[in-house]
């Protein structure tokens, strides 16, 4: 019997070990991460200060397990010495509805975004995506410096990878497009025009809106190089003005642009239309997204300044001035339209 029981408790005793062996839980399986999971080449990232950028960037993860999470990683000079100014945060405006284009109101588009504190540079954790945020080069430091150097860490279950070296090299403030200096220099650029006699000869280059159907004569068009388009800042205030003057330097009645769409020209308030000027209430920067709408295409405001009169035969002619543009710097902001050659408004 002494025997037998021995013969039991062993017995006991193993099945006792098997179940604990059984119950405890296999180490958990890693995540394929690639060594070649990588992003796509950039050379150099140049975001523009003074504005909120969105840097879409393309992440090939070469089989990787998803999720993946992305973040900055040695944020520093590109000599390798520390950039404390990149933890430095500024206040920018940050979407907290959707913007439609829609809005009524100046009121409606403020209610929809709010004043945030934010790093210059942050990366989206879920798509690696880059946010630069409004910030100034009172802060960072812009070209010609050579800028900043970071690393991007990858991870996902259980595995990790740094992916050294990305190049940043900000932009200083461009307040407004199209810009007539450099971005690089702010030296003025220059355009090559062609005189009556056919030669051509190098000046400073200056903004045009591009033009159909102005007639300077009864029979002679104006080309695009006899208008002037110029941006003024003349104050601190939320308000853009439209102002148009001939080749003598006096003011052109907006009223004469009398198939001009005012109401639908800009997404602006509270419209001011004189003898002089047409003005806005304005929310900014314009445009305020990337988002097509009737104002906007392709980041950029477009805008339409139109006349029509009578030609010869009784026949109609609609003329127009085209101009694409964007102001990033909030302001009281003119837009001038100087031209040349006095543009014919009469009927033949």
């Amino acid at each position: 019997m002494k025997f037998k029981s021995i013969i039991n408790l062993s017995v006991s005793i193993s099945l006792i070990a098997l179940i604990t062996v059984s119950c405890k839980k296999a180490p958990a399986e890693k995540d394929y991460l690639s060594d070649k999971a990588t992003f796509a080449t950039v050379a150099i990232y140049e975001p523009i200060l003074g504005r909120t950028i969105l840097q879409k960037t393309s992440f090939n993860a070469d089989g990787s397990s998803y999720p993946l999470t992305f973040s900055l990683q040695n944020v520093r000079h590109n000599d390798g010495t520390p950039a404390p100014e990149m933890n430095q945060t500024s206040e920018s405006l940050e979407w907290t509805g959707l913007y439609t284009g829609l809005e009524k109101s100046l009121k409606e588009i403020e209610d929809k975004r709010k004043v945030v504190n934010k790093p210059f540079f942050e990366i989206r954790p879920g798509s690696g995506d880059f946010i630069f945020h409004k910030s100034s080069s009172q802060i960072i430091t812009p070209y010609p410096n050579q800028g900043y150097l970071f690393d991007i860490k990858i991870t996902n279950n259980g595995n990790e990878r740094v992916i050294p070296n990305f190049r940043l090299r900000p932009i200083q403030e461009i307040p407004y497009e199209p810009f007539e200096y450099d971005s690089y220099t702010r030296a003025r650029k220059t355009e090559t025009r062609i005189r009556a006699n056919g030669a051509t000869y190098t000046t400073a280059f200056i903004n045009h809106a591009a033009m159909t159907n102005v007639y300077v004569t009864k029979d002679t068009l104006m080309n695009d190089s006899l208008n002037r388009v110029y941006f003024r800042k003349i104050g601190d205030g939320n308000s853009l003005t439209f102002k148009f003057f001939d080749q003598d330097s006096v003011v052109i009645n907006p009223a004469k642009f009398n198939i001009t769409k005012w109401d639908e020209l800009i997404h602006g308030f509270n419209l001011t239309k004189t003898d002089t000027e047409v003005t806005y209430n304005v929310a900014y920067p314009i445009p305020l997204t990337d988002l097509d709408t009737k104002y906007a295409k392709s980041g950029k405001a477009r805008i339409n300044i139109g006349y029509t009169r009578k030609g010869f035969n009784e026949m109609r002619i609609d003329a127009n001035l085209l101009l694409n543009f964007g102001i990033y710097e909030k302001g009281d902001w003119v837009i001038i339209f100087k031209f040349k050659r006095t543009p014919r408004f009469q009927n033949e």
